[in-house]
């Protein structure tokens, strides 16, 4: 009896330190935050119709960097026409030609002496075609150098537009509690929004801005 007594003790103590410590596990995790509502997301994403769409300031940035297609494109028609313009070739030409003579004639008793001093100065113009560049033009080759540019523009610009949309879209549903790190993502969201702003000359903010006030009226 004694010993059945005993072990139940044993055991009420184990459960009792058993569920201390599953408290205090419970008390250390932190909370898990309550789940977002899709039409929360809906909600939060439909503010960011006052931006402009990605594809706009793709091509305001290809254009800030003058690396648009149609930039591109008229660089190699410009090119390919050079081809056609025929060389300038000028030429100069001055001669010097001194020319002394002594003669004496002791049977007349004539002596004569001569002595000139020609300069001619000549100028030439001429134009010379290299049709070789109708078929072969290395001009045109190397505006095709370009495209590596204009596909880094394209994808850093994308990539920052995005990034940034991920930040404000947590800072909306889910931001931090801790100040500091609310503050640093909010510092984020501003490093990207110039980002944007750089690689477009500025215009990404006034584009904000301009489309703000259309729907605020």
């Amino acid at each position: 009896m004694t010993t059945w007594i005993r072990s139940g003790a044993v055991a009420a103590i184990g459960s009792f330190a058993l569920g201390l410590s599953a408290a205090s596990a419970a008390a250390q995790q932190p909370a898990q935050p309550p789940p977002v509502a899709a039409s929360q997301v809906a909600a939060a994403r439909a503010r960011f119709r006052d931006e402009p769409p990605v594809r706009d300031v793709v091509q305001h940035a290809l254009q800030f960097f003058r690396v648009h297609p149609e930039e591109l494109d008229s660089l190699r028609s410009r090119a390919r026409q050079r081809a056609y313009l025929p060389n300038l070739a000028l030429g100069y030409r001055f001669d010097d030609n001194r020319f002394a003579r002594h003669e004496e004639t002791f049977v007349a008793r004539m002596v004569e002496d001569e002595d000139t001093n020609a300069r001619v100065h000549a100028v030439s113009v001429g134009f010379v075609w290299d049709l070789r560049d109708l078929v072969f033009n290395p001009f045109e080759v190397q505006t095709y150098g370009i495209v590596g540019v204009q596909r880094d523009v394209m994808l850093e610009v994308a990539r920052n537009y995005f990034v940034r949309r991920q930040l404000l879209l947590r800072l909306l549903l889910r931001p931090p509690q801790d100040p500091v790190a609310r503050a640093s993502m909010e510092l984020q969201v501003e490093e990207f929004t110039a980002l944007l702003d750089t690689h477009t000359g500025g215009w990404f903010s006034r584009a904000v801005e301009m489309r703000r006030r259309g729907h605020g009226r």
